[in-house]
């Protein structure tokens, strides 16, 4: 079929079609009959590619050392006695591998039959446009001609694939059937969801084709081309080979073996025979590409899968093979890189992309010679290629990985600098920017990520395996960060600092470069045997994050117990409950859809696995546990674990000594807080000395409760009695007395539980025991650890909203809060009492002058010394105060402290005069522009609306925000006007008006406003966004004549479908509402009582 050019001409293809075909086949004759033992002889007589090692032009690899892996080996650390596989760059390759520094070819991976006019080009077919997508008729650089109308074999159907311009595979190798739809005609067993093991790899010879150009690059970094060589072993007979792809096109596939075994079959090019493919088709729902053979495979022998495939740059989500464009030195530039976790790497080349199907990778990418190439391993050689034109492309060959995953594989082609240092002889390296780099700002990374994985080594007693250490940044990474072995991908923002940059910067940086390295280990290394159990992988990279920051940063040594409530229990632990649905370690599953497993990847793997980890270490004691972890890493290196194997490996050390003493077995303990959902509130009743347990619910689950969810832990409980530790005891019953926990009625006799909050569970008290915690804090709050307050106050708060204690109880524990010398406990207490939930009605109540009255005689001690640092910009050294400092200096302004306004506004009017920028930190830019605008006039206003504008300056969505905090009505109407009918905010412009509508002012100028403008605001914002709309504004309802106007309000906009759903949501927001005034008004009678104290 002919294809409709951009202007209107139809073009038939048949001449230019018959024309390369007839050349083809005759050149490929030739080439046949001149290497007839098929991969026997693969030797060129007359390689045009270059045996020289090519100077680099880019500045940032020269001086790369090109190490033998034999060199590498000997230089190996003292304190591991792991070593990598077999897998030397330097034996020499079997007959049957392609050589990337001989082969002969016109061009880099060109068909030496076509004669192109560009580099890689196919026979122009006279199109207008470059590649796209749905449109397969271009004439920009890199695309295929088209052999028949069926195409390629292709997941959308399209006729062409991209820039796949390799040397063809031979005239037996199995062409895509024509058919459009294959997968209809064909069928698997319904037992395919896995992978099957008939075959498994053994090792990858990937050649990747990355054409993007410095002067080309909107169509040059559409498309990559690739060739593939899997060694794969047989295990059991088959006729059917199975392997992963998606949305990759292929020009045909076939099979070489069995290979030769037994002495000397490495030395001898022995001839290999072939194993014909009848048929090539995909089965998308699993994201396979099929292989049907005319033979049976033989097991336990080896044979060759050979792909020639090509597949599209991802230009926006950040997955697979990618493209980042940015601006450096001045100029828009751009780089290609990977992102293959969890499973993306079939997105690139076809592979077995299953955790525990590892293999050896031995990676070579073409690129133009502007950038350099990247991956796991270091560089083995560089040689030049030239195409038909004369163009010089590079071709980068790198050593052989050891046995790894394929989600761990990385490549990257860019345009960077990099500063580097040597760290056990090891050579460590950090990428970015040329513009980042000359200013410093790779240099903290440098400082602290050699040391990172000494300290690691030496804890774990086994060594980094692989010769060299990469980390990179991107400008825009979605994944944050990627702990791909030996090549670590960042975000800019956690790995690269800028020119007078926030203090906090520094802390994400260690954390997160300490997080992705400890993943070399955990992840890398041991692997999980499959998705269910990733906390694995996660849940120690987390511990060990936490683990290894404390020993590089004197504030998060000193605060280490504080800092990881802070950065990591507290936000699962707010989630958590035992409805929730999710556990730490999961069923094993044969998932249908890959979003299943990406859907893993959240906050129960990665912070409450940690959570689980550190209260296991503690119970068990940190030798003990580091030797088993150093046996379990040791067993599985190089290899796959699933969580009985790391049990299994704690209970050999324990049952290795008696000095430590479980009620149980290791996996008995543990499995209960892997399996269950949620965390049990432990309460003591110091009349008795009586502990229970129970899972936690909130409050509207508990009519839910059911047998099925009646679990108990065994339960670790670390405790004090009158400051002085106790002995670890276990409460491994539903309830257990003991009886030194029993108290009498002395002022100077008290208990808590849950030291340093090393357990992950909810302590409660009878009211005796709250009773003496309270009166305790009045006197010395030090008595209590800074950390064991933070959680004392999110237990108690999060037992009063769910009905398990009264408020007043909770209230009794804020009297003593004037002495509170903590901020990041203030943030604690502030974060749980200053609610939207509790208080959107704040100011129709009496409470809010009582409430004012009563936290600002409290707040203002820690006020003084804090604002004091800010004027100061002395906050640098103070991690507490970076963490934490937003909520105090928030909640001080909102209560009406006049040195927080006028600090807010002294600084806002240094910025609007440009004598300095708001910094000190970013966590209070919102505050300080909120409160900034709220203190000034329209010329604040104004300023800050420009700012937005050009983006100079500040987070924009904190600027959009900061602009509804105006008190005057006329300036929030017309910012809803500007929103409607100018382009200021682009996507962000339904987030104006819900800003608005957030505020005590903006609730009623967003009715009025909607009154005047609904059907334009329909328009321009669409049903949805109005919705959403309708419930902020619904958040403070507490009567049916409110109800009632909001539903004549939105009835026109919505329609009476959706407005039904409105009038049910309103009365569940008016329901909630009134039970929250039944709380607020026992917050006012409580303060009424005690305000004097």
């Amino acid at each position: 079929m002919g294809l409709t050019s951009n202007s209107g001409f139809y073009l038939s293809r048949k001449v230019v079609v018959l024309a390369v075909v007839a050349l083809g086949a005759l050149l490929l004759s030739v080439a046949v009959l001149s290497s007839f033992v098929v991969p026997c002889s693969h030797t060129p007589s007359q390689p045009s590619e270059k045996s020289r090692t090519v100077p680099r032009a880019a500045p940032a690899i020269q001086g790369v050392a090109f190490k033998q892996q034999a060199e590498e080996e000997k230089k190996a650390t003292k304190t591991s006695n792991i070593r990598g596989p077999g897998t030397r760059p330097s034996v020499r390759r079997p007959s049957w591998s392609w050589d990337h520094r001989s082969q002969s070819t016109s061009g880099p991976l060109n068909h030496p039959n076509l004669t192109t006019s560009g580099p890689l080009d196919r026979p122009t077919l006279s199109t207008s446009g470059p590649l796209d997508d749905t449109n397969l008729t271009t004439s920009g650089p890199l695309d295929h001609p088209t052999l028949s109308t069926s195409g390629p074999l292709d997941d959308t159907n399209q006729t062409t694939s991209g820039p796949l311009d390799h040397p063809t595979l031979s005239s037996s190798s199995s062409q895509p059937q024509s058919t459009s739809e294959p997968w209809k005609h064909q069928r698997l067993p319904s037992d395919v969801v896995r992978l099957p093991s008939d075959v498994v790899p053994l090792h990858y010879d990937l050649e990747l084709w990355v054409p993007l150009q410095p002067d080309q690059i909107a169509n040059s970094s559409k498309s990559f081309s690739g060739r593939l060589n899997i060694t794969v072993k047989c295990v059991s007979p088959t006729t059917r080979v199975l392997i992963h792809s998606l949305h990759l096109d292929y020009e045909g596939a076939k099979v070489l073996g069995p290979l030769p075994e037994g002495p000397g079959a490495d030395r001898e090019q022995w001839p290999v025979g072939q194993v014909s493919v009848n048929n090539l088709w995909k089965f998308l729902e699993m994201e396979y590409l099929v292989m049907e053979l005319s033979e049976t495979l033989k097991p336990g022998s080896h044979y060759v899968l050979q792909f020639d495939f090509s597949g599209l740059v991802n230009q926006t989500d950040k997955d697979g093979l990618f493209r980042n464009l940015y601006t450096d030195q001045g100029e828009t530039r751009a780089l290609i890189a990977s992102q293959l976790e969890p499973t993306h790497a079939r997105r690139i080349f076809p592979c077995f992309d299953e955790p525990a199907m590892k293999a050896t990778f031995s990676i070579t990418i073409v690129h133009h010679p502007t950038y350099v190439a990247l991956s796991n391993m270091p560089v083995l050689a560089t040689s030049e290629r030239e195409d038909v034109k004369g163009n010089k492309w590079i071709v980068t060959s790198f050593e052989t990985t050891p046995l790894m995953s394929t989600y761990i594989t990385a490549f990257a082609v860019c345009d960077y600098n990099y500063v580097n240092g040597t760290e056990r002889g090891k050579e460590v390296r950090i990428w970015a920017r040329k513009d980042a780099v000359a200013e410093g700002g790779a240099d903290f990374a440098l400082s602290i990520a050699g040391p990172i994985f000494s300290k690691l080594e030496d804890l774990f007693n086994v060594g980094y395996p692989l010769p060299k250490i990469d980390l990179i940044g991107f400008p825009i990474f979605n994944t944050q960060a990627m702990e791909n072995w030996g090549l670590i991908t960042f975000d800019d923002f956690v790995l690269v600092q800028e020119k007078d940059d926030h203090p906090e910067r520094k802390s994400i940086i260690l954390s997160t470069v300490a997080h992705e390295i400890a993943h070399q280990w955990f992840g890398n290394l041991v692997t999980a045997k499959w998705w269910n159990d990733i906390w694995l992988n996660e849940g120690f990279a987390t511990y060990f994050e936490y683990y290894t920051t404390k020993h590089f940063d004197p504030q998060i040594f000193k605060f280490q117990n504080e800092f990881f409530y802070y950065s990591d229990m507290k936000d699962v632990y707010k989630e958590d409950h035992a409805m929730m649905h999710r556990t730490v370690s999961t069923e094993v599953k044969n998932y249908a859809n890959t979003q299943e497993i990406s859907d893993l990847f959240d906050l129960y793997i990665y912070k409450k696995g940690g959570c689980v980890i550190r209260m296991m270490s503690n119970f068990l004691s940190e030798n003990l546990f580091l030797r088993g972890i150093e046996s379990y890493l040791k067993t599985f290196a190089f290899s796959n674990a699933e969580q009985d194997d790391l049990w299994n490996h704690l209970q050999m050390v324990l049952d290795n000594q008696t000095e430590i003493l479980l009620p149980a077995s290791v996996k008995s303990i543990m499995d209960k807080w892997t399996h269950q959902s949620g965390f049990p509130i432990i309460t003591l009743d110091v009349s008795t000395g009586m502990v229970n347990q129970e899972p936690f619910f909130l409050a509207n689950y508990k009519n839910q409760m059911t047998t099925l969810h009646n679990n108990t832990w065994i339960v670790p409980i670390t405790w004090t009695k009158n400051g002085i530790v106790q002995p670890l005891v276990w409460l491994d019953e539903s309830s257990k007395i003991f009886p030194e926990m029993q108290l009498s009625y002395s002022e100077h006799d008290w208990v808590t539980l849950n030291l340093n909050t090393t357990g992950y569970y909810m302590v409660n008290y009878d009211q005796l025991g709250w009773k003496k915690i309270s009166l305790l804090l009045q006197k010395d709050p030090k008595a209590i650890p800074a950390t064991d307050r933070m959680k004392l106050f999110d237990d108690a708060f999060r037992l009063s909203w769910n009905d398990y204690i009264e408020i007043e109880t909770v209230l009794d524990l804020t009297k003593y809060l004037a002495k509170e010398e903590e901020v990041i406990v203030w943030d604690t207490v502030l974060q749980n009492l200053l609610t939207s939930d509790i208080f959107v009605n704040l100011n129709n109540h009496d409470i809010y002058p009582l409430f004012k009255k009563y936290l600002l005689k409290r707040i203002t001690p820690m006020w003084r010394i804090y604002s004091t640092k800010i004027r100061e910009n002395n906050l640098e050294d103070d991690i507490m105060a970076i963490l934490s400092l937003r909520s105090v200096f928030g909640a001080a302004c909102w209560l009406g402290l006049e040195d927080c306004l006028q600090l807010s506004k002294e600084m806002f009017s240094k910025w609007m005069n440009h004598s300095e920028i708001i910094k000190n930190s970013n966590l209070i830019t919102y505050e300080v522009m909120c409160y900034g605008i709220a203190m000034g006039s329209d010329r604040e206003w104004d300023f800050l609306l420009n700012v937005c504008e050009n983006k100079s300056e500040g987070n924009r969505d904190g600027i959009i925000r900061s602009l509804s905090c105006s008190k005057e009505p006329w300036i929030l109407y017309r910012y809803m006007e500007y929103a409607l009918n100018a382009n200021l905010f682009g996507s962000d412009s339904a987030k104006v008006i819900q800003n608005v509508a957030a505020t005590e002012v903006g609730r009623l100028v967003v009715k009025d406003f909607l009154v005047n403008n609904w059907q334009a605001v329909m328009e321009k914002f669409g049903k949805e966004n109005v919705f959403y709309l309708a419930h902020i504004l619904a958040k403070p309802i507490s009567t049916n004549a409110q109800i009632h106007e909001l539903q004549q309000l939105f009835g026109n906009m919505l329609g009476e479908k959706i407005t039904n759903v409105l009038h049910t949501h309103l009365h569940k927001e008016m329901e909630r509402n009134k039970q929250n005034d039944r709380k607020i008004a026992q917050i006012a009678n409580w303060l009424k009582k005690n305000m004097a104290d």
